[in-house]
């Protein structure tokens, strides 16, 4: 250990045993300076103490890139990630679609259409601080372009259909495109863009629409018919962006997903955008990362739509633009094609962990700069490359066991097994 690292362990004991002052609590984070710079203990060097460590300041960005198979020690190594740092007091969203990302300072949001689930996202809830900047016209069409990457095979009449219940729905709701001040009125729901639909598809003056009018209904009802997009309580991003939480999206299939996380983050980026990029110079990590996000099995959003390389996904989005408005982005997958190019190209830390099979370790072996058997040689359980760009090439890791102090000590070595290909 480190004599910063000590010093930020000693702080955490103090606060934690003589002030009850613990990780993730508003307390706590009122000493976040006090833990910068951020440094995460990632592992050590096989056969050696050497430990590894992750200083996301002193890289060209916080954009970390997790690759391996099932049961390769992904998740693990998310938790130990994420939990240093919410002992560091930076804000975490966890976006959970496994539902096993958990570690202690964070809470959990379920999302899913149980009664123990009371929180919700709206899709059409409007950005009222971009008014003057981003009208409705802009907001409609991104509804109708996330709906498309969701439907690849809806038609253009079907499009403009929808374009039109949407625009009269937020009419309904007495928003107009003309008068920004009705922008702060209560957004409408899908709920509503269905009531509009079935209506026209009784209304005897468009008869001749009734098919494609059909088609529409059948569209949000396949997506929107889901209770967390009828929820009257939103997730709070301003509450994300002080406290960070973790989002457990498991209970709900893999397109209910993909719309509830792309909605949250461009509902995050925009609130950041409004905060104005961080200094060119920042003084500290503190400064520089406004929020980490932490996403597991990342090409739910990344490769849901099979265009990985399409700019207007959001992953693509926070990659080229997020370094500027403090956004710190952890992803983990099983194979590298869930990424585009950009998102390849620009992360500036790898840990590449045993591949499902040598397929995968042909395609991750050049950016590690090692060879295709040195990755299937690996054992599994956090045995793996790690690469920071700032370092000193690419080095043998053995990803530490995340432990939960706020627990029992697990039994020793509950590692789960490395399954590979089909794994569970």
């Amino acid at each position: 250990m480190n004599n910063s690292s000590f010093r930020k362990a000693m702080l955490r004991m103090q606060l934690t045993a003589a002030c009850e002052i613990f990780p993730g609590s508003p307390e706590y984070r009122k000493y976040a300076k006090s833990f910068m710079p951020i440094d995460i203990s990632l592992g050590h060097e096989p056969d050696t103490i050497d430990a590894m460590r992750w200083c996301p300041g002193k890289e060209d960005n916080g954009f970390f890139l997790i690759l391996g198979a099932s049961g390769s020690g992904k998740t693990e190594a998310l938790k130990l990630i994420g939990n240093q740092l919410v002992e560091h007091a930076i804000p975490v969203l966890v976006l959970d679609f496994h539902g096993d990302v958990i570690f202690p300072g964070l809470s959990s949001v379920m999302m899913s259409s149980g009664f123990g689930s009371t929180v919700g996202v709206n899709p059409m809830e409007l950005d009222s601080q971009q008014a003057h900047d981003v009208g409705l016209y802009d907001q409609r069409m991104a509804l109708v372009e996330m709906i498309s990457r969701v439907i690849p095979d809806i038609s253009h009449n079907q499009k403009v259909t929808l374009t039109e219940a949407i625009a009269c729905a937020y009419q309904h709701a007495g928003i107009f495109d003309d008068d920004p001040r009705t922008w702060w009125n209560p957004p409408p729901t899908f709920a509503t863009v269905l009531e509009l639909l079935e209506a026209w598809a009784d209304d005897e003056n468009m008869k001749s629409r009734r098919p494609t009018i059909r088609g529409c209904i059948a569209v949000v009802k396949s997506i929107f018919g889901h209770p967390i997009f009828r929820r009257d309580c939103s997730l709070s991003v301003d509450e994300i962006l002080s406290a960070g939480a973790r989002v457990d999206l498991s209970k709900v299939p893999d397109g209910i997903r993909y719309i509830a996380a792309d909605t949250l983050l461009r509902k995050i980026f925009r609130a950041l955008l409004l905060k104005g990029p961080i200094p060119v110079s920042p003084v500290d990590d503190l400064e520089r990362f406004r929020l980490f996000i932490m996403i597991d099995e990342a090409k739910i959003l990344s490769a849901a739509t099979g265009h990985p390389n399409d700019s207007r996904l959001i992953l693509n989005l926070l990659i080229t633009e997020g370094r500027k408005f403090g956004i710190g982005l952890i992803m983990a997958s099983q194979m590298s094609e869930h990424f585009g190019a950009e998102v390849k190209a620009s992360v500036a830390t790898r840990l590449v962990l045993k591949p499902m099979d040598s397929n995968q370790a042909k395609k991750n072996a050049p950016d590690m700069q090692v060879s295709p058997q040195d990755l299937l040689d690996l054992k599994g359980r956090g045995s793996g490359f790690f690469k920071p760009r700032s370092g000193q090439g690419t080095q043998r890791i053995q990803v530490d066991k995340f432990t939960d102090h706020s627990k029992p000590a697990p039994e020793p070595d509950e590692w789960e097994p490395y399954v590979g290909v089909g794994g569970i």
